[in-house]
């Protein structure tokens, strides 16, 4: 469907987006509207298997996105930042250009390396893999290029979401009870690291990662 083909392409183009922003404010609201992207895919998705075999089960997990990573979510981050000192300074170790040219070889290479791999003949299931594969790639690469915790969650949050991608496009997603487990997992994770940034910026009154250097022996 180009609908489909559409959301991947502007869930990929969503991680651009994100590298090359330099606020986190900012790192939220791309990781929020990236998922309601994933959450209008879903629902499509489910509209048809629904329409076609009766099944609500996809239609399930567009709501849990819904309600987990386009609203609890991101307002749990915004609660975190908010909670803590914050100093305007340089949020990542390399400049914004060189980060976003590094975020597009990244999706070239995923494309090529993909196409090749099911017969260098470009289709509908090895645009979805490359796109979706590329989300996972550069959400790692997003998440060690910043200096920040939230900035680093956000990335970890966007891996899911490439993983999520893959799943929902390529074979029209995961059985519930999986999905179910993974928020979950997902959602304890975020509380653990959102305590943990608490715990760094009363430790040593920033949220910058790269300062505890100073705490190694």
């Amino acid at each position: 469907m180009e609908i489909m083909q559409l959301l991947s392409v502007l869930i990929l183009l969503s991680c651009f987006v994100l590298v090359a922003n330099k606020r986190t404010k900012s790192y939220i609201r791309t990781f929020q509207a990236q998922s309601a992207l994933l959450a209008i895919a879903a629902f499509i998705l489910g509209m048809e298997n629904l329409s076609g075999h009766g099944a609500i089960e996809i239609m399930f997990v567009c709501l849990l996105i819904v309600t987990l990573k386009v609203y609890y979510i991101p307002k749990l981050l915004s609660h975190t930042f908010a909670n803590v000192d914050y100093k305007v300074e340089k949020n990542f170790f390399y400049n914004i250009p060189l980060l976003v040219l590094v975020s597009c070889a990244i999706a070239v290479f995923n494309y090529f390396s993909i196409s090749s791999a099911i017969g260098g003949k470009p289709t509908e299931l090895g645009m979805y893999l490359a796109n979706s594969v590329s989300v996972i790639f550069i959400g790692f690469f997003f998440m060690i290029s910043r200096k920040k915790a939230i900035g680093q969650i956000v990335g970890l949050l966007v891996m899911e979401n490439g993983i999520f991608v893959a799943a929902l496009f390529a074979s029209g997603g995961m059985p519930v009870l999986v999905d179910v487990g993974i928020f979950i997992d997902l959602i304890t994770a975020v509380i653990i690291m959102g305590i943990m940034v608490f715990k760094i910026n009363e430790e040593l009154e920033t949220t910058d990662i790269n300062k505890l250097k100073r705490l190694r022996g």
